[in-house]
């Protein structure tokens, strides 16, 4: 991957949520030959009152994928799929940990049919369970089919309590930083608009660049935070439920 090449090829983008891949992708997205965005879950956590404000979960996330399907139309070359349980059911918003080995069965499927050259998921950064979820689903994935894959920053908070956007916890020198052009932004733009359901939550996100970076060959135990202090906060999840989940999909994997 490199900052000065116009097409990327065929890109696979793994993102937890619609939207995930607009604020982080849309301009790497616009410059590969051909690209699939696989959302991993619903969209519509419990507990958030979304189900009295759009009438019900199932009607809230059924509007958030009709926005995604309105956004990705300015990608012609584009198209989206999410991943499913066995039983055709998806994955709820926050619980994406828990159901690891099954979530990664779907992911397989996709990548053996979309077959892309690179795999881009979000970041191991502490900021939403459900996108440090998605990183490992994509980092192990890659490295059992061989595909090199990237990750993308997108929100955390610092020891201090300041919240960052679209920095890397750690930067580094093999960081690629993608500046759209104007053309690139007005797409970016027209893309974030088809999301009014986030239209309080977006305008926090810069349009005017991109940054990527090949996934750090590091443990996922090797983390910085204790909590997932942004949309987790009716749950308060703990880092250290993740963790056992992660360690339990290890050993079985280690075991067969």
């Amino acid at each position: 991957m490199n900052a000065r090449t116009d097409n990327f090829g065929r890109v696979l983008v793994l993102v937890a949520h619609p939207d995930d891949e607009t604020i982080g992708c849309s301009g790497l997205l616009q410059r590969a030959s051909s690209a699939l965005v696989v959302f991993a879950v619903d969209g519509a956590p419990p507990r958030y009152g979304f189900e009295k404000k759009y009438g019900s979960l199932q009607r809230y996330s059924d509007m958030r994928f009709l926005e995604a399907s309105l956004a990705l139309r300015a990608l012609p070359h584009c198209s989206f799929r999410r991943l499913a349980k066995r039983n055709g059911t998806h994955y709820v918003d926050q619980h994406l940990f828990e159901e690891l080995p099954e979530a990664m069965t779907s992911f397989n499927q996709v990548i053996c049919r979309f077959l892309p050259d690179i795999i881009v998921t979000h970041a191991y950064e502490g900021g939403h369970i459900d996108h440090d979820s998605c990183h490992f689903l994509a980092s192990h994935t890659g490295r059992a089919h061989n595909l090199r894959v990237m990750e993308f920053p997108c929100y955390w908070r610092a020891e201090d309590g300041q919240d960052m956007f679209q920095q890397f916890r750690d930067n580094g020198n093999d960081e690629v930083i993608l500046k759209l052009s104007e053309r690139e932004m007005d797409v970016k733009r027209q893309m974030l608009a088809s999301y009014r359901t986030q239209q309080e939550l977006t305008p926090v996100f810069h349009l005017h660049t991109e940054r990527f970076r090949p996934v750090p060959q590091k443990s996922h135990a090797e983390c910085a935070w204790a909590d997932y202090a942004f949309e987790n906060r009716r749950r308060r999840l703990k880092v250290k439920s993740f963790l056992k989940k992660i360690d339990q999909f290890n050993r079985s994997i280690a075991s067969r």
